[in-house]
């Protein structure tokens, strides 16, 4: 009796052995033949889906994955073909999932249902050794079977890829060498439907290390796509596809690589020969960069070499440069909630509650503005100068003016833009006596009305009781005796027999009287006017509330403001 136990036993261990049992490089390779006349690989695509056995093929596929060693599945020769077949399995199955007629196939059973999991599994047995070999055998094989123009499929396979870990930065590098080939043999109608299978899979989840050399090329192929001349050649047709995955990398990328690209972008958006129309064109896309990109609270030597960089160009005297420049500065001030509150130069009221968020006193901030205050100061009074004749200039300026009140809210910044605004008006003054001006009328109207929407942006930020009493006089006056010198802006102003331009001092603001406000405000610490609270409407929730607040720090207390 104990003989048949013994024999019972050891014939189940031999069962299970046999069934985990490696088979030899000849046995693969033989496995990997039947594989090749299941699947029919060596028909033709447009007959193949009927001779494919589709079950067959699975079992013989799931054979050699379990039983075939990861040093010999990546040393015998038909790796490859193995590889292809799992394709052609792979394209049935997402074919038969998205041609579906009803809704309810969706949830019966696929004929290829286990294509997907027995293609990953293969992968897996051939990276990161072979990483490169497989994304070429799976972009020829694409090329080979004319998927490309079937974006889903497409798209569907290469997202199975990219789920293997397999490292993004080389299949982006990869594709975009084919667009660069199909553009070669003016293939453009191929390059449009790779490029739209490009941006469809820049997902988070899988593009987080790419290297900056393999975002270059597609950037290039972008800056020449935004260059528009006389002639518009095959890549000007594929400039809105580069600009989508350009974004859709951005979205993905660490801060590092961001700023390693703003300062790639920088140059080729300013430094090179662009008409002003090829020039926003390829900005905007450095805006949305520099949107995604906020002050850190300890700047790096790189995000201030490209405010260095930015502060030169808006004092160009070339109107464009120096408009896109201060979006772009005040883009990266930015955090992502305060950009749209200052459109356009608005009285702010000590009393009234707005949807701004400020953001908390950070020294490091405070000293790397107080380093680079003359060139700050220097760039936005030329930029007025030079530029401001047009309203739309004239509220860029003033965006970047708030921003640094906004997102920098201590003393010195404070002081330093009241000093900046003294001295604009100084010159509008003097300008203006001696009939020297190029300004007219209604601009210099427009320009002192920003001057004291910014200065009511400060007591607003601060509450100063002392500064606040005196920029509400000087708000009064204006009020009463020339209206056209506060907000809002017009094109055209209509003057009353009472009102007064010029000849009155009072109107305008004293430099004493503010340094006495903003001494009292800043070194003698008197009592701040309460900050508004935020008002509830009837029909429930709060103003703004329909916008993203995550991570904001709303304006309902006092932050430390440091001088």
């Amino acid at each position: 009796m104990a003989t048949v136990k013994v024999a019972a036993a050891s014939s189940v261990i031999q069962f299970f052995t046999r069934s985990t049992r490696k088979h030899s490089d000849s046995r693969a390779r033989y496995k990997a033949q039947q594989l090749k006349q299941s699947t029919a690989i060596f028909l033709d695509a447009t007959i193949r889906s009927t001779n494919i056995q589709g079950q067959k093929s699975l079992k013989i596929l799931r054979h050699i994955i379990k039983h075939t060693e990861r040093e010999i599945l990546q040393y015998i020769p038909e790796k490859q073909m193995i590889l292809e077949c799992s394709l052609v399995l792979v394209q049935a199955y997402v074919a038969h999932l998205k041609l579906s007629r009803n809704f309810f196939d969706r949830f019966r059973r696929q004929p290829f249902a286990s294509a997907k999991k027995c293609f990953q599994s293969l992968i897996y047995l051939l990276i990161p050794e072979m990483q490169e070999m497989v994304i070429d055998t799976i972009l020829n094989f694409l090329q080979r079977e004319n998927l490309w123009k079937v974006e889903f499929i497409c798209v569907e396979i290469l997202t199975m890829v990219l789920e293997c870990k397999s490292p993004a930065s080389l299949l982006l590098y990869k594709i975009v060498n084919y667009v660069e080939t199909l553009l070669a043999r003016n293939d453009v109608l191929q390059a449009r439907h790779t490029v739209v299978v490009l941006q469809n899979i820049i997902q988070p989840q899988y593009w987080d290390e790419i290297k900056h050399s393999d975002m270059s090329k597609l950037l290039r192929f972008y800056h020449s796509s935004a260059i528009i001349g006389e002639s518009k050649n095959q890549i000007y047709e594929l400039r809105r596809g580069f600009e989508i995955c350009l974004r859709n990398l951005i979205r993905v990328i660490k801060t590092d690589q961001l700023i390693n690209l703003l300062i790639t972008m920088l140059p080729l958006t300013f430094d090179t020969i662009l008409s002003d129309e090829a020039m926003l064109e390829f900005g905007t896309t450095v805006e949305f960069a520099a949107s995604t990109l906020a002050l850190s609270e300890n700047p790096s030597p790189e995000e201030i070499l490209i405010q260095e960089y930015l502060l030169a160009y808006i004092q160009s005297n070339t109107a464009s440069k120096s408009i896109l420049a201060s979006r772009i500065f005040a883009k990266i001030l930015d955090r992502g909630c305060n950009f749209l509150q200052f459109n356009t130069p608005k009285i702010f009221h000590e009393g009234t509650y707005y949807d701004i968020d400020i953001n908390r006193y950070n020294p490091a901030q405070r000293q790397m503005f107080e380093t680079h205050r003359r060139e700050f100061e220097n760039a936005l009074s030329n930029a007025i100068e030079y530029h401001s004749q047009r309203r739309t200039n004239l509220e860029v300026f003033y965006n970047v003016i708030c921003m640094i009140l906004v997102e920098i809210p201590c003393g010195y910044t404070a002081c330093a833009v009241v000093c900046l605004l003294l001295g604009i008006q100084r010159r509008l003054l003097d300008t203006s006596n001696g009939n020297n001006s190029h300004y007219n009328q209604q601009q210099m109207n427009c320009i002192h009305a920003t001057c004291i929407s910014i200065m009511t942006l400060i007591n607003w930020i601060h509450r100063g009781s002392s500064l606040t009493d005196y920029v509400n006089t000087v708000l009064n006056r204006r009020f009463d005796h020339a209206p056209q010198l506060n907000p809002p802006l017009k094109e055209i102003y209509e003057y009353a027999q009472h009102h007064v331009t010029w000849n009155e001092t009072t109107l305008f603001f004293d430099a004493l009287e503010l340094r006495y406000g903003l001494w009292k405000c800043f070194r003698i610490n008197e009592t701040k006017i309460p900050a508004p609270q935020m008002v509830y409407s009837r029909l429930g929730g709060a103003p703004g509330s329909g916008r993203k607040s995550k991570g904001r720090r709303r304006n309902t207390g006092f932050y430390r403001i440091g001088l």
